[in-house]
Order: C-alpha cells, then sequence, then structure tokens
C-alpha cells in the first residue's frame, strides 16, 4: 500500500499509528493498524466507500445505515449476477421469487399503445425528455413501465391497445416538481430471458404463479429492463433480460 493512500486513510480518521516521530513524521504501525487496513481494504473491494468504513467504525459495527447501504450495494450485484448468468448459460426459462423494491422517484408519463415497438418510442421519447431537462437519472434503477392491465391474472392476456406508464428512476435529493413517489413495497417477481416474442406466456405464467401461492396484488405489473430496449445497437434481442414485478399485499 502507498504512502499517499495511509495518509489518506489517517486523514480521514481511518487509521491512527501507533507511533509518530515528532521531528521526522516517520509513522510506525502494529498488528492493530494492519488488520484494520486490510478491513477496510476489504470494504472497497465489496463497493463501499471510506465513508462507509468510517460509519462501521463510529457506530461499532452496528449501524442500521450502514446495513441498509450494504443491502442496497448486494441487491445492486445479485441483479447483475443474475443478468450475466442468464446470457452466459443461455437458458430461456423463467424464474419466481420473493423481492423488496425500494421507493421510486420517477419522471412519469402515461401513454397508450399495442406493441413492444410502441412501448419502447415512448420510453424513448421520455427518456430524451427527462435528459433535456436536466433530471438527475438513477443509473442504478432500471427503467420500467407499469402495465395498466390485470388479465394476465386470469391467464388470458395478450397483445391489445392499453395504457402504460413510462417510469424513469430519479435522484430522491433533487427531484422537479412533477415527479411521482412509488413507496417502497414488497413483490412477486418473475425473472425472464429472451426477445419479447414470450411476452404473454411470460405474463399468464406469472399469473398462474400469482393464483396458485393465492397472493393478493397490491398494484399493476411492473416491466423492468436489466437489459432495457434503448441499448437494442449493441446487445440482440435474444439476450434482454427483463423482470416482472406485482406488489402484492403482504
Amino acid at each position: 500500500m502507498s504512502r499517499s493512500t495511509l495518509m489518506r486513510l489517517e486523514n480521514r480518521g481511518l487509521l491512527v499509528p501507533a507511533k509518530v516521530d515528532s521531528e521526522t513524521g516517520y509513522r510506525w504501525y502494529d498488528n492493530y493498524n494492519v488488520s484494520r487496513v486490510m478491513q477496510i481494504q476489504s470494504f472497497l473491494q465489496m463497493g463501499l466507500t471510506y465513508d462507509d468504513a468510517a460509519l462501521y467504525y463510529r457506530e461499532g459495527g452496528e449501524s442500521q445505515e450502514l446495513l441498509e447501504h450494504t443491502e442496497e450495494r448486494f441487491l445492486l450485484f445479485k441483479r447483475a449476477y443474475e443478468e450475466i448468468k442468464l446470457r452466459v448459460e443461455k437458458k430461456d426459462y423463467l424464474s419466481f421469487e420473493f423481492v423488496d423494491l425500494p421507493e421510486y422517484v420517477c419522471f412519469c408519463r402515461e401513454f397508450r399503445g399495442t406493441t413492444p415497438e410502441d412501448r419502447y418510442w415512448a420510453m424513448y421519447s421520455l427518456y430524451h425528455e427527462a435528459v433535456e431537462k436536466g433530471y438527475r437519472l438513477l443509473a442504478s434503477e432500471p427503467l420500467f413501465i407499469i402495465n395498466k392491465r390485470t388479465d394476465y391474472l386470469d391467464g388470458a392476456f395478450e397483445d391489445k391497445e392499453v395504457d402504460f406508464i413510462c417510469c424513469i428512476p430519479l435522484d430522491s435529493d433533487e427531484p422537479p416538481e412533477e415527479a411521482v413517489t412509488f413507496p417502497a413495497c414488497r413483490g412477486f417477481s418473475c425473472l425472464g430471458y429472451g426477445d419479447y416474442s414470450r411476452r404473454a406466456y411470460a405474463f399468464n405464467e406469472l399469473g398462474r404463479e400469482i393464483r396458485e401461492r393465492g397472493l393478493k396484488p397490491a398494484d399493476y405489473v411492473r416491466a423492468m429492463s436489466l437489459v432495457a430496449p434503448y441499448t437494442g445497437r449493441e446487445i440482440d434481442p435474444k439476450n434482454y433480460v427483463s423482470r416482472l414485478v406485482v406488489p402484492v399485499e403482504e
């Protein structure tokens, strides 16, 4: 580890040398110093920050705030893992699980359409508008579409003209007045791999799982693109990974 890094840790209050020569400024480090430096390196490799490490030591490792930060990073890593694993194994399948949806502050607009192309261009235009307005987009969360329909719950989903809401997550620290807040909630998720040709199948399978498990939806289903359509110039549609999530009553 470089001297500059050690000094950075010291300046942040994360490291106190066992001894400092008052004349030369030379520093000595004991085993306690070494173990702390190794632990901080481990935190950084996990994606935590120096501020997170400081919070850990300040709270004696019992910080609720740090737990929440770590959980957020874990969920982001888990999503990336699931996406990469699906693409590497090239399996066309659906998997179901319960997920905890965070609070979303979004730039939203309602549209009406039938095809995936309709939803693509609606989201594309709204995204472009958000950028032009200078809104602070939240890169860590996927764009999603709220499908205002319930036919999938009876296994009767089909592509027809319906209302849908395009949602672009924004930084919650400085949201615009027109932003819409979706509270955190428990959701039931269907993760799928492949293009949109089996969209109806995925929706109807989600409805079947909900019926069989006796779940009660609390809102419309959200279609979250882990590989969003606007990246289609680089990613083959066969490699899209999407998640359908239905907020459910607990």
